[in-house]
């Protein structure tokens, strides 16, 4: 971290000095309130994930006061800052990746998106995310349960857009079924590349600061995700700072896997810093949480080990929660 302090750029130096503190973002705010100096969590989000960065003269004096609430020299965040930038109609300021972007990997989720209204992203604040990933006792997804919590940041807001993406199996695209304070609208696939991107329109429009709970499923077809490297792993991408990721994975737990861990990508896939192992307790179960995560993507992956049959030679299935499948999602 202490190159990072006198090489900059701000954002990445910031991000690590918040995870030196091991203080969450709502520590931080409480903190930063207390000597007077404010700060929203959008805002510490913003600044750490280079979509903005602290400014006005109030934002200053803030950042000198986050300085000293991490530990880091005086100064050490300030002068990483230049020159302001340039205010008026030319001013280009930092953001977030359009959603066709984060995917430009994948010409068809790309595609897909480009013919989906997807202007209501941007002004989405993600509170939570959790995910339950069912694993059968070969290794392979089965299904996909969804729960995540939203805020809208102006008037007007009314659906999410999501994308799963089968890697290229040659697998037909799931379905998704909206089961709670959404519906399913415009639904696009490719079959040849297995991919489905859809829209999940709110129960009604959110008002400024008003929440939206959302569930749904994705579910597969008998044989589950099969036929590629996805098959043991998931990943979701986040093109914006998400608050709380929690992803569950429930395997066999009469045939648990022989490693299991959790890792962070960039946007373009690559991976960042070291793989984290997992345990898996007596039920089959683990999980892994990120905080204030994004922009790049939480991946998991793990090891099969060769089912152990049922005395009626049929390999055994995790206990299933409500229906839903697996994938590389967003």
């Amino acid at each position: 971290m202490s190159k990072l302090l006198r090489t900059g750029p701000f954002d990445v130096a910031l991000r690590a000095a918040i995870r030196s503190s091991r203080l969450s973002l709502e520590r931080i705010q409480h903190r930063l309130r207390a000597r007077g100096t404010p700060v929203s969590i959008t805002a510490l989000s913003y600044w750490q994930s280079g979509r903005r960065r602290p400014e006005r003269p109030d934002s200053l004096v803030a950042l000198r006061e986050l300085e000293d609430v991490l530990g880091v020299p005086d100064g050490a965040l300030s002068t990483l800052l230049g020159p302001p930038k340039p205010r008026g109609r030319n001013r280009e300021e930092p953001s977030a990746p359009t959603l066709a972007t984060l995917w430009s990997d994948n010409a068809s989720a790309a595609g897909l998106l480009s013919r989906l209204d997807t202007s209501a992203d941007g002004h989405l604040t993600r509170l939570s995310q959790h995910d339950v990933l069912e694993i059968d006792s070969a290794g392979k997804q089965r299904s996909l349960r969804v729960r995540q919590l939203v805020q809208a940041e102006r008037n007007g807001v009314d659906r999410w857009v999501t994308v799963f993406d089968n890697a290229g199996s040659g697998v037909a695209p799931p379905n998704i079924n909206a089961s709670h304070g959404c519906t399913l609208g415009q639904t696009l696939s490719d079959h040849r590349n297995g991919v489905v991107a859809a829209e999940l329109l709110f129960d009604h429009c959110l008002e400024k600061g008003e929440t939206a709970l959302l569930e749904y499923e994705i579910t597969h077809g008998p044989n589950g995700l099969v036929g590629t490297e996805q098959d043991h792993t998931y990943s979701r991408r986040f093109r914006l700072p998400v608050r709380e990721y929690l992803v569950e994975l429930w395997f066999d737990p009469d045939n648990p896997p022989a490693h299991c861990e959790s890792f962070t990508a960039r946007p373009d896939g690559s991976e960042l810093g070291t793989a984290k192992p997992m345990s898996i307790d007596p039920r089959g179960r683990t999980h892994a949480v990120a905080l204030d995560f994004g922009l790049g993507a939480f991946c998991v992956r793990w090891q099969p080990v060769q089912p152990t049959p049922r005395p009626n030679g049929v390999p055994g299935l995790a206990s299933r929660p409500p229906a839903a499948l697996a994938q590389r999602l967003r």
